[in-house]
C-alpha cells in the first residue's frame, strides 16, 4: 500500500503504536529496577572509557574493603564493592557495553552470536538492533495473524427529517390523518450498506509472506464478493514486491514494487491489469526527503489507455483517465503530529486535499482533513480516537460536504479487528446539523472523559501505586538499608573532604542536600524525603560536583527511592566563594555545581 496515498474518509489512519497503556507503563516504571551501571559509577551514557575509569577509581577510595578497618564496615564495603566492580567490568568492555545499553542486565546473561569481536561498537549495535527488530516482528506475527473489518452504513435521514406524503380519499379530498406512535420515526432508519473484509497473513519463508483476503458488500439487497491472494517477497533490504490476483469476477492482477534508492529517496510502481483486451494501468510514485521530517513525492497514473487497436474500445468508454499528483508528507517536531497535502490534475478527476493528525497525549489523537475535487465536490472532516486500553481504540469522526451531505462515523479497533459504523444524517449539507453533529458528540466525549474515564484512571493509578508499594515493601526496605550502609562507608571521607574544601578559596561545601517529594528546604521532616548531604559531599571532586542526567539518582551509592511512584526532586544548598547558593533539579536531570553563572 502506498504510504502517501490520501485518505479522505474522515477516519484516523491506522499506524503501529508502541505506546504502552498508562497502567502497564506505571507498573513497569515502579517495579524495583536492577542497579543502573551508569548511575552506580556516576557517569553519563555517553561517557568515554577514561571517564568511566576515573569515576571507578574515585569510588574505590570509599568502597574498597581495604579502606575500612572496622569489621562491620568492611563487610558492608565488600557487598557494595562487588556491585561497583560488576558495573565497571561491563562498561569498560565495549562489546558488553553495547549489549547492556540495548537489553540491560538480562541481555548480559544471554548468548550472542552476531559476529567477530573485531567489529566496531556501531556495527555490533546495528546487528543487535536487527535481531531485536526481527524478534518484535515475530512476536507480532504470533500475536495477530488475521485482520477483519466490518462496516455498517446506516441511513437515518428519514428519522431526523421525515417526509409523510398526504393521504387522499377516492374523491381527491384530503383523507383522515392516521395517528402514529411517537417511536414511528425510528422505523424509518435503513441499513444502507454492509461491508465485510477478512485478511489472513502468514510467513511462507524468511523473506516471503502470503496474504489471503476476502471481501463482501451488500447494498439495498444486492451485493457481491471476491477472494484475493497476495504474495509479498523481499528481494533485498531496498527492494520489495508483491503480486495480488482475484479469484472471482471481476478478475484482475496487480503487481507492486517498492524500491528505496537511498535513505532519502524511493520509487514505487503499480501495474494493474483488469482485462486482456486493454493494456494495464500503470502508476509510478517517486519521492525524496526534502527536509528532516518532510518528504515530497510525484505520482503519475496512466488510467485506461490504448496501444493502437489494443484497448481502444475500453479506453474510449472509461472514465479512468491519466493524472499527475504532487504532494508533501511528514511530521512535526517531536512527532506530535503528521500531515500530508496533495494536488492532483487530470483529464477527468482533479483535486486538492490535505489532512493533519495531532497526538494530544498518549491516548488521544485528533485529525482534520479537507478536499476540493472535481468529482467529489467539497468535503471536510474532523475526528478523534481514544485509547481505552492496551489494544482497544474508540474513534469518532464527522464528515460534511457538497454534495455528499453530513455523515458521522464511529470506529472500534482491537488488534487487527475493526468495526466501522457510518451514519448518514443528511444527504445534503446542513450547517445546523453539521454543528450539532460536531459539538454534541465532542461535548459528550469531553464530559465522559473528564467525569468518568479520567477520574477512574486516576483512581486506578493511585491504587496501583499502593499495591506496588505493598508488594515490593521488602525490596524497598532492603534498598533503603543498602543506601544507609553506603552512607556509613563514605561519612568519614565526606567529612574530611568538606574540611579540605572549606580551607580553599574556591572550595565547594555541601551545606544540605535533600532528595524526594519536596518543594523547599522546609520539607526536610516530611515523609518521602531523605538527607543526602554526605553522599553529595563525597562526590565533590576538585571543587566541583557533577551528577549526569539520564539515570535515576536512586542508583547512585547512598540514594534510595523514598516515595515510590511520585515525582522527586533534589535540593542542594552549598557554599561557594563565601556565598550560600541553592538549586533544585528534577529527578534524572543533570546537576553541575558550581554553575557557570557563579564563575562569571
Amino acid at each position: 500500500m502506498d504510504p502517501y496515498s490520501f485518505n479522505a474518509n474522515g477516519s484516523i489512519p491506522d499506524e503501529d503504536i508502541q505506546d504502552y497503556d498508562d497502567l502497564e507503563r506505571l507498573e513497569h516504571e515502579l517495579m524495583p529496577q536492577p542497579d543502573d551501571y551508569y548511575g552506580l559509577l556516576n557517569v553519563s551514557k555517553t561517557a568515554t572509557e577514561e571517564e568511566i575509569k576515573d569515576s571507578y577509581k574515585k569510588l574505590c577510595r570509599f568502597f574498597h574493603p581495604d579502606k575500612h578497618h572496622s569489621e562491620e564496615l568492611r563487610k558492608i564495603a565488600e557487598a557494595r564493592f562487588q556491585v561497583i566492580q560488576r558495573a565497571y567490568e561491563v562498561l569498560s568492555d565495549s562489546q558488553r557495553r553495547v549489549i547492556y545499553d540495548i537489553y540491560g542486565e538480562e541481555g548480559l546473561q544471554a548468548k550472542w552470536e552476531v559476529g567477530p569481536k573485531y567489529k566496531t561498537p556501531e556495527e555490533l549495535q546495528a546487528e543487535y538492533e536487527k535481531k531485536a527488530r526481527l524478534k518484535r516482528e515475530k512476536d507480532l506475527e504470533n500475536l495477530v495473524r488475521s485482520k477483519d473489518e466490518v462496516q455498517l452504513a446506516l441511513d437515518v435521514t428519514q428519522i431526523l427529517d421525515p417526509y409523510e406524503p398526504p393521504v387522499f380519499n377516492t374523491f381527491g379530498q384530503p383523507g383522515m390523518t392516521i395517528k402514529k406512535s411517537r417511536f414511528h420515526r425510528l422505523t424509518k432508519g435503513q441499513l444502507q450498506q454492509l461491508y465485510l473484509r477478512h485478511t489472513f497473513e502468514s510467513e511462507l519463508g524468511p523473506q516471503t509472506r502470503g496474504i489471503v483476503s476476502c471481501s463482501m458488500v451488500s447494498r439495498n439487497g444486492m451485493g457481491g464478493g471476491n477472494l484475493l491472494g497476495t504474495i509479498r517477497h523481499t528481494f533485498t533490504p531496498k527492494m520489495t514486491a508483491e503480486a495480488t490476483a482475484t479469484l472471482l469476477r471481476p478478475r484482475g492482477l496487480t503487481v507492486k514494487t517498492f524500491y528505496s534508492m537511498s535513505s532519502d529517496s524511493f520509487c514505487n510502481t503499480t501495474v494493474q491489469a483488469k482485462t486482456l483486451y486493454a493494456p494495464p494501468i500503470l502508476t509510478l510514485t517517486t519521492g525524496r526527503r526534502l527536509f528532516k521530517t518532510t518528504t515530497g513525492y510525484v505520482t503519475y497514473r496512466t488510467g485506461d489507455w490504448h496501444l493502437g487497436e489494443w484497448g481502444l474500445d475500453v479506453a474510449s468508454q472509461s472514465m479512468d483517465k491519466s493524472s499527475v499528483a504532487l504532494g508533501l508528507a511528514g511530521s512535526t517536531n517531536k512527532d506530535r503530529g503528521n500531515f500530508s497535502c496533495e494536488l492532483q490534475t487530470g483529464i477527468v478527476a482533479s483535486h486538492l486535499a490535505a489532512d493533519y493528525t495531532h497526538k494530544v497525549d498518549r491516548q488521544t489523537r485528533v485529525r482534520v482533513a479537507g478536499s476540493l475535487s472535481t468529482m467529489g465536490g467539497v468535503t471536510a472532516s474532523v475526528g478523534s480516537d481514544h485509547k481505552l486500553s492496551t489494544f482497544i481504540r474508540l474513534g469518532m469522526s464527522m464528515e460534511c460536504g457538497v454534495p455528499t451531505g453530513v455523515t458521522v462515523k464511529f470506529k472500534v479497533s482491537r488488534l487487527g479487528q475493526n468495526l466501522v459504523i457510518p451514519i448518514i444524517l443528511s444527504s445534503e449539507w446542513d450547517l445546523r446539523l453539521t454543528l450539532l453533529a460536531t459539538a454534541v458528540p465532542a461535548g459528550l466525549a469531553f464530559m465522559i472523559d473528564h467525569l468518568f474515564i479520567n477520574p477512574k484512571r486516576q483512581q486506578q493509578i493511585q491504587q496501583k501505586i499502593r499495591e506496588l508499594r505493598e508488594q515490593h515493601a521488602d525490596i524497598l526496605a532492603s534498598r533503603k538499608a543498602e543506601a544507609l550502609d553506603a552512607q556509613k562507608l563514605i561519612k568519614a571521607g565526606a567529612e574530611r573532604k568538606a574540611a579540605m574544601e572549606a580551607k580553599k578559596q574556591d572550595g565547594l561545601v555541601i551545606v544540605k542536600a535533600l532528595y524526594g517529594h519536596l518543594q523547599s528546604i522546609d520539607d526536610e521532616s516530611e515523609e518521602g524525603v531523605i538527607d543526602v548531604t554526605i553522599v553529595l559531599q563525597a562526590m565533590v571532586n576538585e571543587s566541583r560536583l557533577t551528577i549526569p542526567g539520564g539515570h535515576s539518582k536512586t542508583n547512585i551509592c547512598g540514594f534510595y527511592d523514598p516515595c515510590l511512584g511520585e515525582a522527586k526532586k533534589l535540593l542542594v544548598q552549598y557554599q561557594f566563594q563565601n556565598q550560600l547558593h541553592q538549586v533544585i533539579v528534577k529527578d534524572s536531570s543533570a546537576l553541575i555545581i558550581p554553575m557557570r553563572s557563579h564563575l562569571v
